[in-house]
C-alpha cells in the first residue's frame, strides 16, 4: 500500500541540492520527514484524502537555508538602541529618540553605528553624556567588536585610568594619551564583555531570560521569513556572561510549541577561560533536546581589521605590528587538543592570515597525535588567507565558514584597504579558489554583526557573494578578484547542504532527499533566471521546517 502524504507540494521548479536527482517537479511530505520526491506521477501517487496539496505555482523550491553563522545575543542589543546609519550626525538623533522614548530604562544598549564613518573626535564618552548623561550607554559599532559607552557607564562599572588592558594587545578601553582618562570606547569583545557584566552585577542591565524571550522571538520571524530553518548559533554574549541563557531561552520557547528553528550552539571562548571543554561537556549534557543542542566550542583566535587586532604575517600599513592573537599558541593548541580527544567540534574565529596559518598548524598536529574520528572543525571568516595555506583547508580536512555579504566595496572595506594596502586587500574573499580547490565552504551573515549594512536575508548574502558587489547596487563597485565570484549552485550549497554538513547534519538536513527532514522553501522568484541585481529582493513565499509551516506569505493558490 502506498504511504499518504501529508503535505504535497507539486507544479514545482525543486532544485534539491542531491546531486543523485538535482531537480524535481514535486515533493511529498509526512510527518517532519520527506517521503518521496520526484516527477508530478510518482509524487501524486501518495496523495491520500486528506493530504494537503499545495500548488507552487512554477516557483523555484530549495531546501531550508542553514544558517551557519549567527549570534541571537545581538538580537537583544538590536531590539533596543538600534542605530544603523551611515550619517553619525543620525546615528546620535536615533539615539536621542530611543532615550527620549524609553525613559523607564536603567541603561541604554543599542547597535548599528559604522565605525570608519564616524569621526574620531565624535568617538568620545562626552557625546553621548550630552545625550544620557545620567544611565549607562552602551553601544556596539555594526562589527560588534568595538563598544562606545557614555561616562556614567564606566563609572558604574569601575573603569578609570588605571584599568589596565584585559587582553594585552588585543582587548583594551582606550585612553586619552593626554589625560590617561577612558575616552569611552572599548575594543573587542573581553574588555566589552567585562564592563557589561560589572554593570549587570550592579542591577543596570536585565538579567535572566526574559530580554531574550522578546527579542529572540522578534527576529525568529524576520529569519523564517527569510527561509532559514537551521541557525548555529556561534557565541552567546550575555551581558552577565551567563551563556546558558541562550538555551534556556529556546528550549522554553520549544516547550510551549513557540520555537520555529532547529538551533544548534556553541560555548564561546575569548581567550579568558582556562576550560572552556570542561564548561562545554556539562552544557552538551544539559541541553540536548529535538530543536535546541550545545555542541560545539568557539575559540576567538584574533579581533578585527580596524581595531588592527587581525593577526597578519606582515604588519599593517598604518600600524608598525602585525596584530594579535587572544591566547597564546599553546593555550589555544590545548583547548583544540582537550576539545577534539573528546569528540567535540571547534569553530575557530580566525580573520588575519597569520591567525588561519595558526589554526591550520594546530589542527594538522591535533589530527597526527589524536585518534581518527568524523571530524567537522572550520575556521570561521578566513577572509586573508595566504594563498599556500587555501590547499591546507582540505589536505588536513578543515572547513571554511565565511561571510560574503561583507566581500564587497563599501566604506567598511575602503578602511580595511587603508590598514592592509591595496595588494593583500585585493587577495581577501578568495573562495571560489577554496572551493575550486576542494575546500568545503559554509556561509553564514554572522549577524546581526555587519561591516555597514545590517542584513539577516540568505538571498542577500547571495547576491553579493555572486556579483562581488552590494547587494541590489549594479552601479557599485566590484571587490577583486572579480573572477572570485560564485555561482548559484555553489552559494546554495554552501548555504543548505554545505551548512548541514558543518553542524554534523548532512544526513538529516541540507537537500530536498527522501527520509530528510522536511526543510523546503519556495521562493517568489527564481535565482537562476533572476537578474544579478533583483537576488537580494527575492521574497520567501513560504518556509517549512519539519514539515511545519513557519512562514506564509500568502501568495500561494491554496497555501
Amino acid at each position: 500500500m502506498t504511504t499518504a502524504a501529508d503535505l504535497i507540494i507539486h507544479n514545482a521548479r525543486i532544485y534539491t541540492v542531491d546531486p543523485h536527482l538535482p531537480w524535481a517537479s514535486a515533493v511529498a511530505v509526512q510527518g517532519e520527514r520527506i517521503l518521496c520526491v520526484g516527477d508530478h506521477a510518482s509524487v501524486m501517487a501518495h496523495a491520500g484524502p486528506a493530504t494537503r496539496l499545495l500548488d507552487a505555482a512554477g516557483k523555484l523550491v530549495l531546501p531550508g537555508f542553514v544558517e551557519s553563522h549567527w549570534h541571537f545575543s545581538s538580537t537583544a542589543f538590536a531590539f533596543q538602541a538600534l542605530v544603523n546609519h551611515e550619517d553619525p550626525h543620525e546615528v546620535l538623533a536615533l539615539l536621542k529618540r530611543y532615550v527620549a522614548a524609553n525613559p523607564s530604562e536603567k541603561a541604554i544598549t543599542g547597535m548599528g553605528w559604522i565605525q570608519p564613518l564616524m569621526p574620531v573626535d565624535m568617538l568620545r564618552r562626552e557625546v553621548l553624556d550630552d545625550i544620557c548623561p545620567d544611565k549607562p550607554v552602551c553601544l556596539l559599532s555594526t562589527d560588534y567588536h568595538t563598544m562606545w559607552v557614555n561616562t556614567y557607564a564606566l563609572k558604574a562599572a569601575g573603569i578609570d585610568r588605571d584599568t589596565p588592558a584585559v587582553e594585552e594587545g588585543a582587548s583594551w578601553f582606550e585612553k586619552d594619551p593626554l589625560t590617561g582618562e577612558p575616552t569611552g570606547v572599548i575594543i573587542d569583545c573581553a574588555a566589552y564583555s567585562l564592563l557589561m557584566q560589572r554593570l549587570s552585577e550592579a542591577g543596570y542591565l536585565p538579567t535572566g531570560i526574559d530580554l531574550y524571550l522578546r527579542s529572540i522571538p522578534f527576529w525568529q520571524e524576520k529569519l523564517v521569513a527569510a527561509g532559514i530553518t537551521t541557525v548555529f548559533d556561534a557565541g552567546f554574549l550575555d551581558p552577565a556572561g551567563d551563556q546558558t541563557l541562550l538555551y534556556e531561552t529556546l528550549q522554553q520557547l520549544e516547550r510551549e510549541e513557540h520555537l520555529k528553528l532547529r538551533v544548534v550552539g556553541s560555548y564561546i571562548n575569548m581567550g579568558t577561560e582556562d576550560d572552556p571543554v570542561t564548561i562545554l561537556q556539562s552544557m552538551r549534557s544539559r541541553y540536548d533536546s529535538p530543536l535546541v543542542k550545545a555542541q560545539t566550542l568557539k575559540l576567538m583566535l584574533d579581533g578585527t581589521e580596524l581595531n588592527h587586532t587581525a593577526f597578519l604575517l606582515e604588519p599593517y600599513c598604518d600600524k608598525p605590528h602585525c596584530g594579535s592573537t587572544t591566547m597564546p599558541e599553546a593555550v589555544f593548541e590545548q583547548h583544540v587538543r582537550r576539545a577534539d580527544a573528546a569528540g567535540i567540534d571547534v569553530m575557530v574565529h580566525a580573520v588575519g592570515d597569520a591567525a588561519v596559518r595558526m589554526a591550520l598548524d594546530v589542527f594538522e598536529r591535533t589530527f597526527a597525535s589524536n585518534p581518527p574520528r568524523d571530524r567537522r572543525h572550520v575556521i570561521t571568516h578566513a577572509f586573508l588567507t595566504h594563498p599556500d595555506d587555501i590547499p591546507r583547508f582540505r589536505r588536513i580536512g578543515v572547513m571554511a565558514n565565511t561571510q560574503l555579504q561583507w566581500g564587497v566595496v563599501d566604506a567598511y572595506a575602503e578602511a580595511i584597504q587603508q590598514s592592509y594596502g591595496f595588494k593583500r586587500w585585493a587577495s581577501m574573499y578568495k573562495f571560489r579558489t577554496f572551493i575550486d580547490q576542494g575546500v568545503t565552504v559554509s556561509i553564514g551573515m554572522d549577524g546581526l554583526v555587519c561591516q555597514c549594512r545590517c542584513q539577516h536575508k540568505p538571498v542577500e548574502h547571495i547576491e553579493s557573494g555572486h556579483t562581488r558587489q552590494l547587494s541590489g547596487e549594479p552601479d557599485a563597485p566590484v571587490m577583486p578578484d572579480a573572477d572570485e565570484r560564485l555561482s548559484i549552485p555553489q552559494l546554495i550549497a554552501a548555504y543548505t547542504l554545505n551548512g548541514a554538513y558543518q553542524l554534523g547534519l548532512e544526513k538529516e538536513i541540507g537537500s530536498i532527499t527522501a527520509g530528510k527532514r522536511a526543510d523546503i522553501i519556495i521562493l517568489e522568484q527564481d535565482l537562476f533566471e533572476l537578474d544579478r541585481y533583483q537576488i537580494g529582493k527575492t521574497d520567501v513565499a513560504l518556509t517549512v521546517m519539519n514539515g511545519r509551516i513557519t512562514h506564509d506569505a500568502g501568495t500561494l493558490p491554496h497555501a
